[in-house]
C-alpha cells in the first residue's frame, strides 16, 4: 500500500509538459572562447555567467549584450560556479586543489571584487555553493573522511565550517561533481540536499539549521570515478537529481527525491535523459517543466518522458521563470525559453529504499 501511495503521489508531484507546451533555446554571442560551467538567471533580463580563465559574464538586457568580466588576479582560475542576486551583485566560487578554491562576490556589477574565501587546506576542493537569499551553503569533497560544508547567513561575504557530522561521512572514493554549481541546493521544504558520486551516488540531506545530516542511497550509477548523480534542482514539492557518466556521454540517469512527512526521504528512479546530464532546472508547480543539459544536448520532460530539445551540448542551466539561460563549451550561451500552457500529465516511477531515512 505504501509502495502505491507513493507512486500515485509521485505522478501527481511530477506532471510535466503537455504537448502545448514549447521550450527552444536561442544562440546568443557570449564574447568568450572559454568553457562556461556556471549560470545565473535572476528575471528575465538579467544574468550572470562563469568559466575558466577567471571569466565572468553579465548581461542587464535579457542577452541581446554580454559584458565580459575578468575578476582581478584570478587569470587562471576556473569559476564553476555562479550566483547572481541582482544586476549589481554576485559571487562566484572557483575549483581546485589548495588555494585554487575560492570564492569572490562583488556588488558593483563586475567593476571590483572582493576576495571572500581563499580555501587554505592542500586537502580541500570546492564544489558548489547554493543560496536562499542571504544564507547560502556551499559543498566540498571530503576531507579526514567527510563532506566539507560552508555556510553563510551575508550573501556570500563570509563563511564558515561547519563541524562534521555522521551523515556526511564519505564512502571510498565518494565526492562531488563540479560539473554546473548544482550538487548542493535548498529544498521546498526546507532543507538541504547535497548529491554525491565516484564511489557511491547518494543524497545528502541537512535539517534546516545546516547542522544535521544523513545520507540516502539512490539506484543511480556509480562505483566508477566518472558516474553518479551530478544536479539537483526543485521541481515543485520535491527534487529533481539527473546524472549519468560523464565518460559516456550517452548514459544518463534520473531520480525524483521527496520527503513524505511522517516516513522520511523517499527517492523514486525515473525514465533515464537522452544522455549524461549535468545540470537541469524546473519551473511551475501544479504541472512543473524540466530541461536538463549535457554535452550530447538538451532534454525537455514531456508527458512523463524526457524528448530531445536540442542536440547542442550545454553544461549548466538556470531559469527564472520561463525564460533562463543555458552554457557551456567554447563561450557557449543559449537563452532558454518555454511558452505555452501545461496540463497535467503522469510519470511512472519506481521507490527506491533509501538507507538511514529519517522522519520528522
Amino acid at each position: 500500500m505504501r509502495a502505491a501511495l507513493l507512486a500515485v503521489a509521485v505522478m501527481l508531484a511530477l506532471a510535466p509538459c503537455a504537448a502545448a507546451a514549447q521550450a527552444t533555446i536561442v544562440p546568443q554571442e557570449s564574447g568568450v572562447a572559454v568553457r562556461l560551467r556556471g549560470i545565473s538567471a535572476v528575471d528575465a533580463n538579467v544574468a550572470w555567467a562563469s568559466g575558466r580563465e577567471g571569466t565572468v559574464l553579465r548581461t542587464t538586457d535579457g542577452g541581446a549584450h554580454w559584458q565580459v568580466i575578468q575578476v582581478p588576479g584570478a587569470g587562471e582560475l576556473d569559476f564553476r560556479d555562479v550566483e547572481g542576486f541582482d544586476a549589481d551583485s554576485a559571487v562566484v566560487l572557483s575549483i581546485g586543489p589548495g588555494e585554487a578554491s575560492r570564492v569572490y562576490r562583488t556588488d558593483d556589477g563586475g567593476a571590483t571584487w572582493t576576495l571572500a574565501l581563499q580555501n587554505t587546506d592542500a586537502r580541500a576542493f570546492f564544489d558548489c555553493m547554493a543560496f536562499d537569499g542571504e544564507r547560502g551553503w556551499m559543498l566540498g569533497d571530503p576531507v579526514d573522511g567527510h563532506f566539507q560544508i560552508r555556510e553563510t547567513s551575508d550573501g556570500g561575504r563570509t563563511w564558515t565550517l561547519v563541524e562534521p557530522t555522521h551523515g556526511r561521512l564519505a564512502q571510498p572514493d565518494e565526492a562531488a561533481f563540479a560539473a554546473s554549481g548544482t550538487c548542493i541546493a535548498a529544498t521546498p521544504w526546507g532543507e538541504r540536499i547535497a548529491v554525491t558520486g565516484g564511489g557511491a551516488a547518494r543524497v545528502l540531506l541537512g535539517d534546516s539549521g545546516g547542522v544535521l545530516w544523513f545520507a540516502h542511497d539512490t539506484t543511480m550509477p556509480a562505483r566508477v570515478p566518472a558516474a553518479g548523480i551530478f544536479s539537483a534542482t526543485p521541481v515543485g514539492d520535491d527534487m529533481l537529481l539527473v546524472g549519468g557518466d560523464f565518460e559516456h556521454e550517452d548514459s544518463g540517469s534520473a531520480a525524483l527525491a521527496q520527503f513524505v512527512d511522517g516516513e522520511g526521504l523517499r527517492i523514486s528512479a525515473l525514465p533515464d535523459p537522452l544522455g549524461y546530464r549535468s545540470g537541469a532546472a524546473c519551473v511551475g508547480g501544479a504541472a512543473p517543466q524540466c530541461i536538463a543539459v549535457g554535452p550530447n544536448g538538451v532534454d525537455l520532460l514531456r508527458q512523463g518522458r524526457w524528448e530531445a530539445l536540442s542536440d547542442t551540448g550545454y553544461d549548466a542551466v538556470d531559469l527564472a521563470g520561463n525564460v533562463g539561460w543555458a552554457s557551456g563549451d567554447q563561450g557557449r550561451i543559449g537563452k532558454v525559453l518555454i511558452v505555452g500552457a501545461a496540463e497535467a500529465a503522469t510519470v511512472e516511477a519506481t521507490p527506491v529504499a533509501a538507507s538511514a531515512a529519517h522522519t520528522r
